[in-house]
């Protein structure tokens, strides 16, 4: 017997519910106002973000300057450690060019060559004969073809990672330059950021009885007394700790040098007279086997301003050009970063009074040194 008969459920209609549905499936994706506003936000977060970023790399890259700085100065303690003195800033010989007969110097080691077995170069500091004075020479002021040997030539190509700070303008490589345009050689040069305490003066200063009042200086055989170059020559050869009696906490030991100015570079190519071809990237090396000057590759000048720039109406003037090239600098905003003598590293502002500057590169000057809050 069959059981009653169930009618089927009929569904039923629900205008609004469809409705709902049809537009639940209608929305799957913004709205252009949405999308707009979405936007926006997102680049509102990119520019807090970006400075943000932006800072914490260069703080990290101050940091790591610092920190090459710290090593610098601790090498430099080591090596007055080991030998009771500190390295000569630039050694000098005497070399008799045998086609004119004339005496001049030939710039050699520099108190970064000396420095590198300190900061675990080794490999590089083995590269120089040190007890031949002739290769030890590595580049001449006048001469074209300055002695150099294959070792002093790939040492000079180095890089050493201490030596370079990470937001200064240095090249990936090995530096090849070539000065035979002006009578001078060509070589290589070895980079760095970091120049040696030279004192107050500077190369305008062209008196031949000014002598040397920083840390570093000159050392060796001098065929040109008469030159301005003795303002980078002392008497008291080489520094030791009893010598800095300004206070080893209140004198500068190194600083850096930013290798960056257009302005320079581009004026002095138009100027070909005097010093056509002298890229900015040029004037700081610890080692080279060419070029000219040495004594503008290794010593800055507490008497020029910190981050000293030239400018378009001055940028040919010689008294500028020498300045620039003595000039202490670096790529961190406001001012660049010191290792001082008692081992420790500060950042001193470009707007730094120029009287407590000159005071600070100075080893015996006996001012009375008090800092700005």
């Amino acid at each position: 017997m069959r059981g009653p008969i169930t009618p089927a459920v009929q569904p039923t209609f629900n205008p609004q519910s469809d409705v709902n549905r049809r537009n639940k499936m209608k929305r799957k994706a913004f709205t252009l106002i949405e999308l707009l506003v979405v936007i926006a936000i997102i680049g509102v977060l990119v520019g807090l973000l970006l400075p943000a970023v932006q800072g914490a790399r260069e703080a990290a890259r101050r940091m790591q300057c610092q920190n090459n700085l710290k090593q610098i100065g601790l090498a430099t303690h080591n090596f007055e450690s080991t030998y009771k003195e500190f390295p000569p800033g630039l050694e000098t010989f005497q070399h008799k060019n045998s086609s004119t007969g004339s005496v001049l110097n030939w710039y050699g080691r520099t108190v970064h060559t000396h420095l590198l077995p300190f900061i675990e170069q080794q490999a590089i500091a083995e590269m120089w004969d040190w007890d031949d004075t002739f290769a030890a020479a590595v580049a001449n002021t006048r001469l074209p073809g300055s002695p150099r040997t294959v070792s002093t030539e790939a040492a000079s190509a180095q890089l050493v990672p201490t030596y370079l700070c990470p937001s200064d303008l240095t090249q990936d490589g090995p530096v090849y330059l070539d000065y035979s345009v002006l009578g001078y050689s060509t070589g290589y040069f070895g980079q760095t950021s970091y120049i040696a305490n030279g004192g107050s003066h500077s190369t305008y200063f062209r008196d031949a009885d000014m002598k040397a009042d920083g840390v570093f200086f000159m050392t060796g055989e001098d065929s040109q007394p008469e030159t301005y170059q003795q303002y980078l020559r002392d008497d008291e050869v080489p520094t030791r700790f009893s010598a800095i009696l300004d206070g080893t906490s209140q004198t500068i030991l190194f600083g850096e040098r930013f290798h960056y100015d257009p302005i320079f570079d581009r004026k002095l190519h138009q100027n070909s007279t005097k010093f056509s071809r002298y890229p900015i990237s040029s004037w700081s090396a610890w080692g080279w086997t060419g070029g000219g000057n040495g004594t503008t590759h290794v010593f800055g000048s507490s008497r020029v301003p910190i981050n000293y720039k030239t400018n378009e109406s001055d940028a040919t003037d010689y008294v500028s050009v020498n300045f620039r090239m003595s000039a202490y600098g670096s790529g961190h905003p406001g001012g660049a970063n010191f290792a001082f003598s008692d081992g420790s590293v500060r950042f001193l502002s470009e707007q730094i009074n120029m009287v407590l500057f000159r005071a600070l590169g100075t080893k015996r000057g006996r001012e009375t040194i008090e800092y700005e809050h």
